[in-house]
């Protein structure tokens, strides 16, 4: 493909996944690490999702306030999730390709499985200090190698018993608590260049437009309709990526 069709390609992808996100409240990171990991090399692809993801995260644990005593309670998690990110980073960098594709595709799988068996755990108090760090470090690994840490956060808090808006809140600061440690590790290890932080940051309109136009249409796309198409799309990204990650 040529670099300006490339290009294009890479801004459509981000549109979209921000869309879906808008319309869904999946990840962007989900949707668009393996839509853009099909169009350009993978270290390019994690840098360029970095800007975008920061600021969407940013906005949606803003809205209505900043949560203190969540951010409190929940700090054994950040604190091991940064040890995670930058063990997970190291271990993207040093492993080949074709090992970071088996990883994308398994982290779309445990996705999917928690969504289709609808896993649920329940965590008492006195053990939210430990599982939470556990939690914070698996996912931490897992965004480092495939930039995904949704599965491990969703069901933890999810075990909690979090009401939707805290749940949200919640959800958004442990991505960007890792989407930063992230953002530090990659430049730490030479992948972001003021070439293609310039690029992420162009790509941040696209983005956001598709996060609005998705919570435009919210309510009038039938969401499970919708979730099966989208999971269905993700079954076939992973398929593609067993397939690059056999020698």
């Amino acid at each position: 493909m040529r670099p300006m069709l490339t290009w294009i390609a890479v801004g459509l992808s981000l549109v979209a996944a921000s869309f879906v996100k808008g319309t869904t409240g999946l990840g962007f990171p989900l949707i668009a690490t393996p839509m853009v990991a099909l169009l350009v090399d993978l270290k390019t692809t994690y840098a360029l999702l970095l800007v975008p993801n920061i600021l969407m995260d940013v906005l949606q644990v803003a809205r209505g306030g900043f949560p203190g005593p969540l951010w409190r309670r929940m700090w054994p998690l950040f604190a091991a999730s940064v040890v995670g990110v930058f063990l997970g980073t190291r271990i993207f960098l040093a492993i080949p390709a074709r090992a970071v594709y088996a990883c994308l595709a398994a982290a779309i799988g445990l996705y999917l499985a928690t969504a289709w068996l609808k896993i649920s755990v329940a965590v008492r108090p006195s053990q939210e200090r430990w599982v939470g760090a556990l939690t914070g470090f698996a996912g931490g690994v897992l965004n480092g190698i495939a930039n995904l840490s949704g599965p491990p956060a969703a069901i933890y808090l999810m075990s909690l018993g979090l009401g939707k808006r805290e749940f949200v809140k919640a959800v958004s600061s442990i991505f960007l608590v890792m989407k930063v440690s992230q953002m530090a590790a990659i430049a730490q290890g030479g992948i972001l260049t003021g070439r293609i932080l310039a690029a992420s940051g162009g790509l941040l309109l696209l983005s956001l437009g598709g996060f609005w136009a998705g919570l435009r249409l919210q309510d009038r796309i039938p969401q499970r309709g919708f979730t099966l198409f989208l999971q269905v799309l993700l079954l076939g990204m992973a398929c593609i990526f067993v397939y690059r990650a056999i020698p």
